[in-house]
């Protein structure tokens, strides 16, 4: 009996692990959070005489490693910068120092730094002095490990499971079925929750390296020592977890330790098979124990919500206070499914599954209440708009999240039927004998006898599985986000407007605004609407404020359009480099005949 249910444990274990494993490795790959919005030099600029630093400002406050900023020449060799300082007092600005005399070339900028919430951003551009020459071929280095990011995030799933079965489970236990802590199945549960947060700590400070690093996984044991996080708030924040797990695992050796002898003031129980015959008294009150076990396990929540999008923007700390909450119910919900699914399994453990399912389910349902208001709170946060939600990688994911989320409320609430038409709740005043044994004792509230057949039994027991693997999935996909830009940090709001000038309708479409690479889509009408042909178009933009020169847009050769702009059609595209945000503006000539041309101009905001 007993290597039956290690064997079932070890699979059930093994298949929430891939189910986690395989949900992440679906997902988009990392993506940097503290992007770049401006740069001095900018992005192809050729300049008549050289800066004398370099600087660069995110779009949030970044975290600069001692080589953040590297500068190379065009044989890619790395020129003597000065050290790398943060400019102003939002830390999303670092600048170092050119040496003077620099010769007339282009030059590579390669930054390596990390975001307030801990993800490694990377990356680089080039600008010229005098003109622009060519660049060696080679790597510009700082190229995160896509594999060991990968990695990550499979660890950051096996993390999550570690919360339910280690911090969620335990919790359970001591509000609901104290009992239980001396139960073969329950501790090894327990254990194994903890086995998965220490694999998990470990493996994410030596991941994190070498996916900010960019070196090979055969650094992890060839050279742990060079592998640099280039992120001190993630050093700091895995440090603490490595020593809240501990305490974590102090505690539940205090909690499951016992004395011998009876328990005093206690009525007589019926022990289940995996009951020792006399399991003693506890070394510690429960109460404390539940006490200490609470303080610990939201402690381990807290390093989570630091190293995720609710740690920066917009009321940050009420975020990591929802993010704190959501977790806490998350793992406790699923604690409590493991525990009734698996630990309560068994024919034999029908008075204890009497006992505890009633309590479980009222708590369940607190929980989902718990996670769906605070999850609603954070999901608007990183998406606010129904645009966001349906255009970008974190809103579609997160889409799946939410159907995943729905479908784990329906089948908890076919649970919660299940329970209230099997297990009917009655008031009574206490007895003058002892209650029955594995009914909750009278005190507190009392059941009827469980009233089910082996084959609702059986129905039951499937529906808690598919919860719990309908909740694995749900752990992956929340691995992922984590991630992801989020949703309103990436959503661009695209740009359209119609202008008639002399009798001629000109439509504009920029589908991305944004800093980069853009292309403008030009539709050229007549009074009456059908298409004009045009025999040239030019087109400039430039960003007053930044005091940015013009940048002339190119048209998109294919078949019809001409590298003068001429097109039979009156559809034309356009193409520019934007090298920073703000309020650029576009000034457009279309020529339709010989004689006849419209000039035309247009603010548009770039972010």
């Amino acid at each position: 009996m007993r290597g039956t249910f290690r064997g079932r444990v070890r699979r059930a274990v093994a298949v929430l692990l891939m189910a986690a494993a395989a949900v992440v490795a679906a997902a988009p790959p990392a993506s940097a959070h503290a992007q770049l919005e401006g740069s001095d030099p900018l992005p192809g600029e050729v300049r008549a005489t050289q800066p004398h630093q370099v600087s660069l400002t995110f779009g949030e406050g970044v975290e600069p490693a001692a080589n953040a900023i590297r500068v190379l020449d065009d044989r890619l060799s790395p020129v003597a910068t000065g050290p790398v300082s943060t400019v102003g007092a939002e830390g999303n600005r670092l600048a170092v120092s050119l040496p003077d005399g620099l010769r007339n070339g282009t030059y590579t900028v390669s930054w390596q730094v990390s975001s307030t919430d801990t993800h490694p951003v990377s990356g680089s551009f080039r600008f010229s002095i005098g003109a622009a020459s060519v660049v060696a071929a080679g790597s510009t280095g700082n190229q995160n490990n896509d594999l060991a990011g990968l990695l990550l995030g499979v660890s950051r799933g096996v993390g999550f499971v570690g919360l339910a079965l280690g911090p969620g489970l335990l919790l359970v236990v001591l509000a609901l079925w104290r009992d239980g802590l001396t139960d073969a199945r329950v501790r090894r549960l327990l254990w194994s929750g903890l086995g998965l947060l220490v694999l998990s700590t470990l493996g994410g400070m030596l991941l994190q390296g070498v996916w900010a690093d960019g070196q090979p996984l055969s650094a992890i044991w060839s050279a742990p020592g060079s592998l640099d996080t280039h992120s001190r708030r993630f050093d700091l924040l895995y440090a603490a977890r490595f020593y809240l797990v501990v305490a974590f695992g102090i505690t539940l050796m205090a909690a499951v330790a016992r004395r011998a002898g009876p328990v005093p003031d206690e009525p007589p129980r019926r022990r289940g098979p995996a009951m020792p015959a006399d399991p003693g008294t506890p070394l510690l009150s429960p109460a404390w124990v539940l006490g200490l076990a609470a303080a610990v396990s939201a402690g381990l929540m807290v390093t989570w919500a630091m190293a995720g999008h609710a740690a920066t923007g917009t009321v940050a700390p009420l975020a990591v206070a929802a993010n704190v909450v959501h977790l806490v119910a998350m793992s406790t919900w699923l604690g409590g499914l493991a525990l009734v699914a698996i630990a309560l399994r068994p024919a034999a453990r029908v008075g204890d599954l009497a006992a505890v399912l009633p309590r479980f389910s009222r708590l369940a349902f607190t929980c989902v209440l718990v996670i769906v208001a605070t999850g609603t709170f954070l999901a608007w946060r990183e998406v606010r708009s129904l645009d966001a939600l349906r255009s970008t990688e974190y809103g579609r994911l997160l889409l799946v999240k939410l159907a995943g989320v729905v479908a784990l409320v329906a089948l908890g609430n076919l649970a919660r039927t299940w329970v209230q038409r099997h297990l009917v709740t009655t008031t009574r005043r206490p007895p003058l004998v002892p209650p029955l044994a594995g009914v909750v004792p009278v005190r507190e509230m009392t059941f009827r006898p469980l009233e089910a057949g082996p084959g609702q039994l059986r129905r039951l027991h499937a529906g808690l599985v598919a919860e719990i693997g309908i909740a694995v999935a749900v752990l992956g996909l929340t691995s992922a986000l984590v991630v992801i830009v989020p949703a309103q940090q990436e959503y661009v709001a695209p740009f359209h407007k119609t202008v008639t000038t002399n009798g001629t309708i000109v439509d504009l479409d920029l589908a991305e605004p944004r800093v980069g690479d853009t292309v403008l889509h030009v539709i050229v009408r007549g009074a009456d609407g059908r298409p004009m042909a045009v025999t040239a178009m030019r087109g400039s933009m430039t960003l007053p404020a930044g005091g940015l020169g013009r940048l002339d847009l190119q048209p998109v050769l294919s078949g019809g359009v001409s590298a003068a702009g001429a097109s039979a059609t009156g559809e034309e595209d356009l193409k520019v480099s934007l090298p920073a945000r703000g309020t650029w503006t576009l000034r457009l000539t279309v020529q339709t005949s010989p004689v006849e041309a419209t000039a035309l101009s247009a603010d548009i905001i770039v972010s």
